[in-house]
């Protein structure tokens, strides 16, 4: 593979972005994490993400990812993601074993990852003496926005601020995979460039929060427990949704097959599940067990 010819950094164009839309499926479930990954690209790249294709100007396989580096003056070191879009798992294989592209040695995240290509990344990730741990079980749900939507603030009766970085504990410690360096780092990463929103308390505490990555997906929520059942999600969901379609970003989110309670909210609030169904999962590549 040459690099020069396969590669889409940071330069890519408006053009670029076309035609790789037109190269992806009608059903886009499988693409959306690196569609999201593209537009953050296109937008100054602040999440310092990188594209390689298997060939160009078609193609059948994209990863979407960044390396270990700094995020941010203040951020630390975050790991290392990648995400996958690909229509021939030959070729998928191949730019998962070039190392210019990913990097096994230390460990990595494989986010938005479909069912049918995780034994692949599990099989490259035990020849390298990794450790994977796997959520899986997830369905993709992408905004539709729909007609005659009312965007007043009317809707919004709570009080809505903005995380900062002095939260990113907070927001970590209530993540199902948090609780090492990197992972505050990458919270605290998206808090300092990505859209967020959260409900405050009196005291201008966080009780409530909705995070956006920086492959564009709505993730991260959770409500302080004596908090809930009081619309705060809701309240957050639709003014981080509007902030995102209102600088052309896609707004989509991954819930798992049996909490039904979440499905039924996000489906009330525009969302729909992608015809194919198929389950998602976030792979943890570590190099030594925890």
């Amino acid at each position: 593979m040459q690099r020069d010819r396969h590669t889409r950094r940071q330069h890519t164009r408006d053009g670029e972005l076309l035609v790789i839309l037109v190269c992806f499926p009608a059903a886009l479930c499988s693409a959306f994490q690196v569609l999201g990954g593209v537009l953050h690209i296109l937008h100054n790249n602040s999440c310092h993400l990188e594209m390689c294709v298997d060939s160009w100007p078609t193609f059948t396989t994209a990863i979407c990812y960044r390396q270990k580096q700094h995020f941010g003056s203040s951020s630390g070191v975050i790991p290392d993601i990648c995400t996958i879009f690909t229509k021939n798992p030959a070729t998928l294989r191949g730019l998962l074993l070039n190392e210019r592209v990913v990097h096994w040695r230390n460990g990595l995240i494989f986010r938005g990852i479909p069912s049918s290509h995780c034994h692949l990344i599990k099989e490259l990730a035990s020849l390298s003496g990794l450790d994977i741990t796997e959520y899986g079980g997830y369905n993709t749900f992408i905004h539709q926005i729909p007609e005659n939507t009312d965007w007043q603030e009317n809707v919004f009766p709570l009080p809505i601020s903005v995380l900062d970085e002095s939260h990113a504990e907070l927001v970590d410690a209530h993540l199902p995979y948090g609780g090492s360096q990197e992972s505050l780092n990458h919270v605290r990463a998206c808090i300092r460039h990505l859209p967020n929103h959260c409900v405050t308390d009196e005291k201008g505490r966080p009780v409530s929060w909705m995070l956006s990555d920086e492959l564009c997906e709505l993730r991260m929520a959770y409500t302080l427990t004596q908090y809930r059942r009081a619309g705060h999600l809701l309240a957050l969901s639709l003014v981080l949704i509007r902030r995102m379609i209102s600088v052309g970003l896609p707004v989509y989110c991954h819930v798992h097959q049996q909490n039904q309670a979440t499905i039924n909210a996000v489906t009330s609030l525009g969302f729909d599940a992608c015809p194919s169904m198929e389950n998602i999962s976030v792979l943890l590549i570590c190099k030594d067990r925890v």
